[in-house]
């Protein structure tokens, strides 16, 4: 276990940006449906309260030879 330290600035209602030790993530969305896309090309949706949400990485897969 370690410390962490999670910095979030709320721009409106419904649009956060959060900052933590490993990277930027943006969240947009309320009590209903939310999604969230941080630095490393990842999108979440989910529906907060249910467990359910969908993950996809947005970038290109490498193609390793």
């Amino acid at each position: 276990m370690g410390f962490h330290l999670r910095k979030s600035i709320k721009l409106g209602k419904f649009f956060k940006i959060n900052k933590t030790k490993k990277g930027y993530s943006i969240t947009v969305g309320g009590k209903n449906l939310k999604f969230t896309l941080n630095d490393k090309k990842k999108l979440t949706a989910s529906l907060p309260g249910t467990g359910i949400s969908y993950d996809t990485n947005l970038g290109k897969k490498d193609s390793k030879k």
